[in-house]
């Protein structure tokens, strides 16, 4: 049977389902249900979907991640199972990571706070790409953000590339990342304005030391970078 003839048999919202943690990689129940279903009231439609979607092999559950990303009940996290990974025609053969990817479901956290800022009428989400869709190669430099977002406020458009930090990063490392943007931004190659990029991170020692890292930098590169805690995020002030 082909991708396309599955595709007929899957109801809407189960598509909609498989197609987001094929975007994101893995997601969590919660970040599905804010991202898919935040205009049911009950739970049960979502854990129904992906109970089914998983037993047809679409989705794969991995352990419960206890606390979530973002503190709270325990949650199973969500990757494709191979029906799934066959559906969306995924290039070589179907490989499954065992453990959960913390750094993924912290980009799939600013996708759920964007919506929520959206649903407050703050903002209008034009796009969210994510890695690899997101790389960019300016001449010789290859950008590799966790993601592109291209939000409407106000009727003004506002581009950026993310870079969701964890702590865990040595510093020399972003200090490279942040010159390679530096050195695409002034390189003459890009093609109208040049996004900014934010810097997400977990909380407020962690935002300064990137301060730091930044101020240490080129003449006029404190211009292209800006850091908010992930409790801040979307910084819209």
């Amino acid at each position: 049977m082909s991708a396309q003839q599955v595709n007929h048999q899957l109801p809407t919202r189960d598509m909609q389902v498989v197609e987001l943690v094929g975007k994101f990689r893995q997601l969590t129940a919660g970040h599905i249900r804010a991202l898919l279903f935040a205009d049911v009231a009950s739970q049960t439609p979502v854990d129904r979907t992906l109970k089914r979607l998983v037993e047809r092999k679409y989705l794969m559950r991995l352990h419960r991640l206890v606390g979530g990303t973002q503190g709270g009940s325990a949650q199973y996290v969500y990757q494709l199972g191979r029906q799934g990974w066959n559906l969306l025609d995924r290039h070589g053969e179907y490989w499954a990571p065992r453990a959960v990817n913390l750094h993924t479901l912290a980009v799939a956290d600013c996708m759920v706070a964007l919506k929520r800022a959206e649903k407050n009428g703050a903002l209008k989400i034009v796009s969210f790409k994510t890695e690899p869709d997101c790389y960019e190669t300016v001449g010789d430099i290859r950008l590799t953000p966790d993601a592109f977002v291209e939000l409407n406020l106000g009727g003004q458009q506002l581009t950026s590339w993310l870079e969701v930090d964890r702590g865990t990063e040595h510093p020399d490392k972003i200090q490279e990342k942040c010159e390679r943007y530096w050195k695409a931004s002034t390189s003459g190659q890009w093609d109208g304005y040049f996004p900014f990029v934010l810097y997400v991170v977990p909380d407020v020692q962690r935002q300064r030391a990137i301060e730091r890292i930044v101020q240490a930098g080129p003449v006029g590169a404190n211009e292209l970078f800006s850091i908010c805690p992930i409790s801040e995020f979307p910084r819209l002030g």
